[in-house]
């Protein structure tokens, strides 16, 4: 990935974007892979995972990514701000449908896999909540993503019945003939399901090139979480993922 200094990032008019350095970060990537569908030109810079990283959070008010930032407008870190910005940015390729059961379809899925205590939160919370009773504090990550032991015991069952229920709808689409989570158009659920799809079942070191520590926290993953990925889920994630994603995966 072709980062640029942070405060050349900030100060830049246009469109920009700080990823996760060396991680796929689904929330980053799926932002990024959609800001490149729909041709928009962007710079990008680096967060240091779990870094002070002081002028980000100076310039967005987070330590966290991903941030975008159109001109002087304020910088962005929620999944739904940022899909909202680049629809904005680029209406002619949409992502999100006008017509409203299928425009509140994508928006209910699309939190249910990034937002709070979907899919993405809760991969997080499971790690977080493993280190926690291995006696690891959760620290400023388990505060990130709101940790507390309630939540941290379901987190596995509830990955586990999302992934059910994704799976079951895109078995109804292919019988359909569709190969599309929501209508029968590519939307924004199509490529945050193939991003955050790495927190269950990562790519192959050839798609997603991670340095051997990363890799080997993204393939500890629970059998029982394993098993709950139908092939289905899969074919989606690689087809979505070589048609409308930068392969290898830049990191």
């Amino acid at each position: 990935m072709d980062y640029q200094e942070i405060n050349e990032v900030i100060n830049a008019d246009g469109l920009r974007i700080v990823l996760v350095q060396g991680f796929p970060s689904p929330w980053g990537q799926a932002a990024k892979a959609m800001m490149e569908y729909k041709a928009l030109d962007y710079i990008a810079g680096a967060q240091e995972a779990r870094g002070e990283n002081a002028a980000i959070v100076g310039w967005a008010g987070v330590n966290s990514a991903p941030v975008v930032a159109w001109n002087r407008e304020a910088p962005l870190n929620r999944w739904d701000d940022i899909l909202l910005l680049v629809e904005r940015l680029a209406p002619d390729k949409s992502l999100v449908p006008e017509a409203q059961p299928a425009r509140a379809q994508v928006f209910g899925l699309a939190h249910a896999i990034c937002g709070p205590l979907g899919f993405g939160w809760n991969r997080r919370l499971e790690g977080i909540h493993l280190g926690a009773e291995a006696g690891v504090a959760p620290g400023a990550f388990g505060e990130k993503y709101g940790y507390n032991k309630s939540d941290g015991e379901q987190a596995r069952q509830r990955s586990i019945s999302f992934l059910r229920y994704l799976t079951n709808i895109l078995k109804s689409q292919k019988d359909k003939g569709i190969d599309y989570i929501v209508g029968d158009t590519l939307t924004a659920v199509d490529f945050y399901w193939a991003a955050f799809s790495n927190l269950a079942a990562i790519q192959s070191p050839e798609e997603c090139p991670l340095a051997p520590e990363i890799r080997t926290r993204f393939e500890r993953v629970a059998p029982e979480v394993s098993a709950a990925i139908d092939p289905i889920l899969i074919e989606h994630r690689d087809r979505i993922m070589h048609e409308y994603f930068k392969i290898p995966m830049e990191l």
